[in-house]
């Protein structure tokens, strides 16, 4: 069975150089958007592809500038025989060291057989396919005949020709390698002389008695066509491979909605990759509802002996793979370099970290939050940087997700190790584990309240006591509580209890600003340890910005700004 090893790039769309070793069954690429994932597939397709001319153009080179040659350059193993016979290409072959996942030049009973295949193209914008040797300088064309025997497909938007049974298309390919040689020039042309015979049965009745009027007149001027008959004529029957293609009873394939057309297609590559291909699907959660994109991806996974190559912006899709079959790629856009990286530094670890916040590794950076109130404030920030005309998260790669309360130091590790950029906004009530110089030595940004303060009990220290009284209200209108069981709730914390008065909301005193610290976070009753009123809770906070002049809470928000934007 054909499988891609190593995959090199240069000068290919919006891609200056990429390299990566594709040593596994089933590879899911996953990164932000413009990060190179469908032009990677692209590539492959190209370098791969079946047909004897592209149509490349010099859009397809980096920047545009053809003086430099568009290269793409795959290296297989496990290629059909017939292809490393000496009359072909058995005098290029290299060797592949599954072991450490490394294509050498020298061919020994430890490597196994491999052809490295290049597609260059000149600023004449003429494609050539050469198998290459291990030898400097030494090369050998590779037709679009051989090509087409690697069984490389690709689906994308533009499926329809799948369902055909031309020559190149998957359903063709799965017929070749079920169909003996013989059978496989003559099957059509069979199909049509059968169906042709069938038209001329029906005898076309409604011609008849024209026809016997010809006859009759041709008789008088000496002309005997008695066998005159109506039917096709062979000429005019212009049905070639492409022309005959699967139908759903009399609906042709091409006709089916999205979704179960790519499924459709899936079936046809997994068919396919059984007898020894390769299938490339971008955006394979294109069309599918979630359940059935987790159910298409178990598939992939555990049922087809192929490989797989794909893409996806799906978390449903990123949950159901195994992290070992994710490749994170990123972009540098200002140089074109695209660096990847499987996901497979401790499985076990990050394992539960993909299923738990699968967002994290769609992004370029994240913001681990200690818990729900900080993921609400990350909401309410991020809405506040758009109403101030700057930029928002998403704009740069930006992503935050909830660490679930003392774990989190460990998640924003997990995800740092990863190579994805990390920060975190949490408190400093509680020493987390891993410390927080075990995420400083990690180079993960932290973004924390003064020692001993919750970000709660931050806010009510630094806010004014105008924007204290605004939070207190929101708890009473949108949490079903009373002005009396605050106030209860109140006298209960207050240290002494004599400082307590009837009339606290008319004095900003510091005994009571803790007061309503302690209140906010009692367990089972925080006012804000939930997303939508952290969102509110931080949306006073940002009004209150340009009043914390020298405030801690002002340092924390303006830090994670700048963060944001590096």
């Amino acid at each position: 069975m054909t499988r891609i090893v190593e995959l090199s790039i240069e000068n290919f769309r919006g891609i200056s150089s990429f390299s990566q070793m594709f040593d596994r069954d089933v590879v899911c690429l996953v990164g932000r958007g413009d990060a190179g994932k469908t032009s990677i597939l692209d590539a492959i397709n190209y370098v791969l592809s079946s047909a004897w001319n592209l149509p490349i153009y010099d859009t397809d080179f980096y920047g545009l500038n053809t003086s430099n040659a568009l290269v793409i350059c795959v290296s297989l193993s496990d290629v059909p025989e017939e292809l490393l016979t000496e009359g072909k290409y058995g005098l290029f072959i290299k060797g592949y060291l599954p072991d450490i996942g490394r294509v050498t030049n020298e061919v020994s009973s430890e490597t196994i057989p491999a052809l490295t295949i290049e597609l260059r193209v000149e600023e004449d914008l003429e494609p050539k396919w050469r198998v290459l040797s291990g030898r400097a300088g030494q090369a050998k064309d590779i037709s679009a005949r051989d090509r087409a025997k690697l069984n490389c497909f690709m689906i994308s938007d533009y499926v329809d020709s799948h369902f055909s049974w031309n020559k190149g298309n998957p359903l063709y390919a799965l017929f070749k390698n079920e169909a003996p040689d013989e059978q496989q020039e003559k099957v059509v042309l069979e199909a049509i002389r059968e169906a042709k015979s069938k038209l001329d049965s029906a005898a076309f009745q409604h011609f008849e008695s024209v026809t016997g009027s010809v006859r009759d007149h041709a008789a008088i001027l000496g002309l005997d066509i008695d066998a005159i008959q109506t039917t096709l004529d062979f000429k005019d029957m212009n049905i070639k491979e492409g022309k005959v293609s699967l139908h759903l009873g009399n609906v042709p394939f091409r006709l089916m909605g999205k979704g179960s057309k790519r499924l459709a297609s899936m079936a046809i590559q997994t068919a396919v990759a059984r007898t020894g291909g390769i299938a490339l699907i971008d955006e394979v959660e294109q069309g599918l509802e979630p359940d059935r994109v987790k159910h298409v991806v178990r598939a992939l996974q555990t049922g087809s002996p192929g490989q797989v190559i794909m893409t996806t912006h799906s978390r449903d899709v990123v949950t159901e793979l195994e992290v070992g079959s994710l490749l994170i790629v990123h972009s540098d856009r200002s140089t074109g370099t695209i660096k990847s990286e499987y996901l497979d530094i401790d499985s076990t670890k990050i394992q539960g970290v993909v299923r738990a916040c699968p967002e994290a590794f769609f992004a370029k950076k994240v913001i681990v939050c200690e818990g729900a109130t900080e993921v609400g404030i990350c909401r309410a920030i991020d809405k506040y940087r758009i109403s101030k005309e700057r930029t928002p998260m998403s704009f740069n790669g930006c992503a935050y997700v909830d660490g679930t309360g003392n774990s989190f130091s460990k998640r924003a590790i997990d995800i740092s190790q990863a190579g994805i950029s990390v920060s975190v906004l949490c408190d400093s009530d509680v020493d987390p584990k891993p410390s927080k110089d075990a995420m400083r030595s990690e180079s993960i940004a932290i973004f924390d309240c003064e020692s001993g303060n919750s970000i709660e009990s931050q806010a009510f220290r630094d806010l004014p006591w105008s924007s204290i009284l605004k939070a207190v209200e929101y708890v009473i209108d949108s949490q079903g509580r009373t002005v009396a069981s605050i106030d209860d709730a109140l006298r209960s914390k207050c240290e002494p209890p004599t400082v307590f008065s009837e009339n606290w909301r008319d004095t900003d005193t510091p005994e009571i600003r803790k007061a309503l610290a302690a209140v906010s976070v009692v367990r089972d009753k925080e006012w804000f340890k939930r997303i939508d009123h952290g969102e509110k809770f931080g949306n006073i906070i940002l009004s209150s910005l340009l009043e914390m002049e020298g405030k801690s809470l002002r340092a924390i928000i303006e830090g994670l700004n700048e963060w944001i934007d590096e």
